[in-house]
Formats: structure tokens, C-alpha cells, sequence
């Protein structure tokens, strides 16, 4: 297990330490997950993202390897832009999901929830004029969440933040500290995303928290986040996708651009696409507050239509949320359906096919 640049920092602040993604990573602060929650969506947070993978691809084959490597379109992306894409294989299965960064004009970097992800880039990259480094190590990520992010991260940084577009990054210092500066986030929430070097983690840390006394800032751990990210409705790997998981089914298909030129997977998911998938990602509203776990199964009468990928309580709805794949008969708003809990019980839930928090996503786009 490695310990993250954060993780002296999350001890004094009461973090319970639990073992994640092959890290050490906070499960919840002494606040608590529901003053953690609420904090995001309220005010603001900090939260430690170290445990995200990064690469470096770099060289003049740099677009077209990327162009081949990802299902959506880099093609007029300019430097200082993010997109999220996934990759697949051959078989249109999802690798992973990600956000791709355009460094320069021959540079790029992804970011990935996996650091398992590396071999497979590197293995692809072996054809081109590119060289791919593993930088997880060297770079931390520190996550400036909530509708008050931009008030504490002004004090501290030497650019505009309110000229920073949404899914777009900018160098900048943090208090004299070189620091990517990202307008992007995995709540829901308007924020920030940190990316700097390892060693400058607990004083970046530090600063932020001092500067964001005056709007109470809370510290989110894992548990929050995992709520926070349900309710927005955002895929994590290992429990919404792994690799027998494609696009479409998802509920990321936005990504797969067909009208570019050829890449990885391309036949087979116009094959899929033509076919229709065998499973859709929906979203489960559950007013009695029970949380529904990964693997529970899914019920219309006597009939097992899915089963729930991610659950949760949440803290804003004040009642269960869950992320699951049905059948796509059974994708249909508000159908009633019935959760069979891992402890006997069964939870009525009502089906949604859009995220249950801001289903149009436009708070995470302005801090208006």
C-alpha cells in the first residue's frame, strides 16, 4: 500500500485510513461523510486524489497515436483543453474511461482511475513515434470542490480564475508553487482540480485549508466522494465498467465519435451500436434510505431484470441512491422496481435513466 503526499495532512484531520486502489486513502475525516457531503455541495472541499494514474505520451506521432488510442476526437483540441473519452479494445470493450489533456502540440497526458492502464497504452504505443512515461508517482492531484471554490483558490493563485472555461487547465502558482490549475471536477459540483509535484502536497494542502477557514472548508474523504459521484452520476472503474463493459451500455456513447478516423475498437462498436446493447447504466432512487451494495439484484415482480454496480446514502436527497445495469426493456423513467438487499431485506426503489443531481449538469459549469 502507498501512502499519498495527503496522508499526514488527513490525519490531523481525524481521517480513517482504509486500503483503496493500492493506497492508504481516507474512507472519512473526524466531520464526518454527511458534513463532508453537504460541505461540497453547499460551500467547499478539499479532497485527495493522488491515487489517479498519469502518463505522459510525447513525440511527433503524439495526435495520431491518441486519435487511435481514444474513441473521441482530439483532432482540434488546443493546448490548455481536457476531454474525456474512453479507450477500448478490439472488441469495443472499455479499457478504462479518462480525460486527456492537451499539453502542447506533440504532448499529451492522460489521467485514468488506474495505473493498470499503463501497460496497455505503452503496448499500443510501440507503432509510433511517441514515448509514454508513467509520471503517478511524481505528480498529486488535490480536488477544490464546491460552489465557494473559486472565492478560496483566487486568494492563492496568480491567475483570473473566472477567465479559466469549464474542462480546461492553465499553469499557474499556487503562493509561488507551480501547479496545473484544471476547471473540472467528480462531484457535481462547480471546482478545481490541482495537479503539482508529490513533494509540494501537505504544504499545498496547508494553504488551501488555511485560505478556506473564512468559507468553512471541509476536507472529503472516499466516502463522500463515492456519494457525491453517485448522485452526479459518474462511472468508476471496477464498479460501473471494467473490461467487459462497452460505451454504450455505460451511458457514455457521447464519447465514441465515429465520424473521425479509424481507432481502436471502431467496427465492433459500430457493430454494437447497430445491434443495440444487451445492458443499460440507470440510476435508482431509494426513499427509504437503505443502501444498496455492488452486486444486489434487481426485481420488477418476480422477475431479476439487473443488478446495482455503486450505492449509497445520500446526504442531499436524504435517501439511497444507486447505479445499476438493467436490461433495456427495463429502462424506463420511474419504473418501480425492487432492490434485494445483501442483509435479506428488499427496498423499493424508482428507476431513473438520468443522473439523480442535476441531471443537465450545469451547476459543475458556473459558479453563478
Amino acid at each position: 500500500m502507498k501512502k499519498t503526499p495527503f496522508y499526514n495532512s488527513g490525519l490531523e484531520y481525524g481521517a480513517k485510513m482504509v486500503e483503496l486502489f493500492g493506497y492508504y486513502l481516507p474512507w472519512e475525516y473526524g466531520a464526518g461523510h454527511t458534513q463532508e457531503h453537504l460541505g461540497t455541495r453547499e460551500g467547499v472541499s478539499v479532497c485527495d486524489l493522488d491515487y489517479m494514474a498519469e502518463f505522459v505520451v510525447e513525440g511527433p506521432d503524439a495526435l495520431g497515436f491518441i486519435q487511435m488510442l481514444a474513441t473521441n476526437d482530439f483532432s482540434k483540441k488546443t493546448e490548455g483543453s481536457v476531454q474525456y473519452t474512453a479507450m477500448c479494445d478490439e472488441n469495443g470493450l472499455m479499457i478504462d474511461d479518462c480525460t486527456i489533456w492537451c499539453m502542447a502540440q506533440n504532448k499529451y497526458m492522460i489521467i485514468s482511475g488506474s495505473e493498470d492502464d499503463y501497460a496497455w497504452v505503452s503496448k499500443q504505443a510501440k507503432s509510433y513515434n511517441v514515448t509514454v512515461t508513467n509520471v503517478t508517482d511524481e505528480h498529486t492531484t488535490l480536488a477544490v470542490q464546491g460552489p465557494k471554490a473559486n472565492r478560496v483558490l483566487q486568494q492563492l493563485t496568480d491567475i483570473d480564475l473566472s477567465t479559466l472555461g469549464y474542462y480546461r487547465f492553465r499553469p499557474a502558482k499556487i503562493s509561488g508553487i507551480e501547479c496545473l490549475v484544471a476547471r473540472m471536477g467528480y462531484t457535481g459540483e462547480a471546482g478545481f482540480e490541482l495537479h503539482f509535484a508529490s513533494k509540494d502536497g501537505a504544504t499545498i494542502w496547508n494553504l488551501v485549508m488555511n485560505a478556506g477557514k473564512q468559507h468553512n472548508i471541509v476536507p472529503c474523504a472516499q466516502a463522500a466522494l463515492e456519494s457525491l459521484r453517485q448522485e452526479a452520476g459518474y462511472l468508476l472503474v471496477g464498479k460501473d465498467h471494467d473490461r467487459k463493459t462497452n460505451p454504450f451500455e455505460a451511458g457514455i456513447g457521447f464519447t465514441v465519435k465515429f465520424s473521425k478516423g479509424d481507432f481502436i475498437g471502431k467496427a465492433a462498436l459500430q457493430k454494437i451500436a447497430r445491434e443495440g446493447v444487451k445492458r443499460r447504466m440507470v440510476w435508482l432512487d431509494i426513499p427509504s434510505g437503505d443502501v444498496a451494495e455492488t452486486g444486489d439484484k434487481i426485481f420488477v415482480g418476480d422477475a431479476e431484470v439487473g443488478a446495482v454496480t455503486s450505492g449509497s446514502f445520500s446526504p442531499t436527497r436524504k435517501r439511497g441512491t444507486a447505479m445499476a445495469y438493467v436490461n433495456p426493456g427495463h429502462a424506463v423513467p420511474s419504473l418501480d422496481v425492487q432492490i434485494a438487499l445483501a442483509n435479506g431485506k428488499k427496498a423499493s426503489a424508482k428507476l431513473s435513466v438520468m443522473p439523480l443531481y442535476d441531471p443537465g449538469d450545469t451547476r459543475t459549469k458556473s459558479f453563478a
